[in-house]
């Protein structure tokens, strides 16, 4: 038997990032589209069983009347491979949800209550279990009630959606949060799991199978690196063995580059394109330059910008190299630059954040900058 597992699309997500450029999110949005067809793709080349959501496949406040008609399209296009879906809390099932009100075609199951049921398909041993939010906070928590039949010769599997608890952060937070001990179930020989965005296998005390599939495609750059979905087989002798497929469409990648020993821009525009890349149709890099600047290439980042962006679907180059005047000099100096200097130094030191520091720093060495005449340090922009 062979089970196809992902989770965490979010369909029609945003991506309002600051600082990203006009038009990226649609390119993201398009980006995910693509991953999920090549998801189903996958299962029907594959001949899967049964294609397991674990909730999260779109974002409900945002769902749009194109996004569920290309849903449907993909679902219908699966033809008798049953679709189970266990909503999560970025796409709960409510009454007025996108889940109640879509005509869905004959293959796609979708679990409604916040309590553990099951689907069992004619001709096939499989059984489902599975359980819905029913709001942004689950209003009851199923994990650790699940029981399942005395060995009835089904092949029992659970999909879901919620945080087991040796992996919660403070970035995702608790949603039905739960230990592994108390989801692995006698007789559950997989549960296929949504909420973190990172694949992981969770342990478990008495042999149950339990991941994390992780998106199939990146979010932002807190989710670096290729991304992939699970195919679970299962041999007659009930063995489960799980296989990560990539299907990372763009990736998100991070770096920082130490540019004191460099002469010149072309130095840092080698080491950038030296740079190892991900093997995807698009890289959206961030790229941190620190260290010292030589005089030589003072005010030439926009020129190395130019230079590599092609390379990139997008790049935020972010200048965080060392400040190539001396700022406590300057703010000794008797003069209008001097004043400017100290009176932006004494409000980055008492900034309520960091953020409001950083926006403190980047006006004073743009006022700096500006003063000199040199071309101001760019902190990111996207490719032509």
């Amino acid at each position: 038997m062979r089970l196809i597992h992902t989770a965490d699309i979010h369909l029609d997500a945003s991506f309002a990032t600051p600082g990203m450029p006009a038009g990226f999110g649609g390119r993201r949005r398009q980006a995910l589209r693509d991953v999920f067809r090549s998801v189903l793709h996958h299962a029907r080349k594959q001949g899967a069983d049964a294609v397991l959501i674990a909730g999260d496949l779109f974002d409900e406040e945002r769902a749009s009347a194109d996004t569920l008609a290309f849903v449907r399209a993909e679902f219908t296009a699966l033809g008798d491979i049953p679709v189970y879906i266990a909503p999560g809390n970025h796409d709960p099932y409510t009454a007025k949800s996108s889940y109640a009100t879509t005509a869905w075609p004959a293959n796609v199951r979708i679990f409604t209550e916040p309590r553990w049921t099951a689907f069992e398909e004619a001709g096939s041993r499989l059984t489902v279990h599975g359980f819905a939010f029913d709001g942004p906070e689950i209003s009851t928590n199923p994990y650790g009630r699940l029981t399942l039949p005395a060995e009835d010769g089904r092949i029992h599997v659970g999909v879901a959606h919620g945080s087991e608890m040796s992996c919660v952060s403070t970035e995702m937070g608790a949603y039905a949060p739960f230990r592994a001990a108390d989801a692995a179930v006698d007789g559950l020989l997989y549960l296929a799991l949504g909420h973190y965005h990172a694949m992981r296998r969770i342990e478990t005390p008495n042999g149950t199978l339990m991941y994390y599939s992780g998106t199939p495609e990146g979010h932002s750059f807190g989710e670096a690196g290729p991304r992939r979905f699970l195919q679970i087989d299962i041999d007659d002798d009930r063995r489960v063995t799980v296989t990560p497929i990539p299907s990372s469409r763009h990736v998100y990648e991070t770096h920082e580059i130490d540019c004191s020993p460099f002469a010149s821009a072309q130095d840092v525009v080698d080491a950038i394109r030296a740079l190892p890349g991900p093997e995807a149709e698009g890289r959206i890099a961030r790229i941190r330059l620190q260290g010292s600047c030589a005089e030589a290439w003072q005010g030439e980042l926009q020129r190395i910008y130019e230079a590599v962006a092609p390379q990139f679907d997008f790049l935020d180059l972010v200048d965080a190299l060392e400040p190539a005047e001396d700022l406590d000099a300057l703010a000794r100096e008797q003069s209008s630059l001097g004043a400017f200097v100290r009176r932006l130094q004494e409000e980055i030191r008492f900034a309520v954040d960091e953020d409001e520091a950083a926006r403190l720093r980047r006006a004073l060495e743009t006022g700096v900058a500006a003063f000199r005449g040199r071309t101001l340090p760019i902190r990111g922009a996207d490719r032509g």
